[in-house]
């Protein structure tokens, strides 16, 4: 199994200004490219996969997005987490046609069959704690983000 290793700092955003998912595709897309963790197929794969199987998730108190895309389009594996500044809509998984208000996004690279797996249970299990999603929202600087997210639970039920 992954560790939280895969939870790159350098790849940390905190009040990311973006209106749309596909602007914060392209924003991040091209950072994850530039230091070596997607090629060029990143962009364009995970807009696709995104339009057909949104990545938004209902969680309480706040809706959670986790975009991903085919492995062949990642290099080395990543969590990216990402605060946007403003909530964007963003499609519900469990129902395309309902749309979220997103502020939190998990951006997940993994080239493993079934290693996003396991990694989503651990993810869903955090989402629902209150405590740990409230310090998530509290952050005041990338560094404070980072060690919020770093702060979760490894494991799920």
């Amino acid at each position: 199994m992954l560790g939280k290793e895969v939870i790159m700092r350098e790849l940390t955003v905190l009040d990311l200004d973006a209106e749309t998912p596909d602007q914060i595709f392209d924003v991040m897309g091209k950072r994850f490219e530039e230091l070596g963790y997607v090629n060029e197929r990143y962009i364009p794969s995970i807009k696709k996969r995104e339009s057909m199987y949104p990545t938004a998730l209902p969680t309480e108190p706040y809706p959670i997005a986790i975009p991903h895309t085919e492995a062949d389009a990642i290099v080395k594996p990543f969590i990216a987490p990402v605060r946007l500044k403003n909530t964007i809509s963003w499609g519900d998984m469990s129902d395309p046609d309902n749309k979220l208000d997103v502020k939190v996004a998990f951006m997940l690279g993994f080239y493993e069959p079934g290693a996003h797996i396991e990694l989503l249970q651990i993810l869903m299990h955090n989402f629902q704690r209150g405590d740990w999603v409230e310090m998530l929202f509290a952050a005041t600087t990338e560094d404070e983000f980072y060690d919020a997210v770093m702060d979760m639970e490894w494991w799920h039920d």
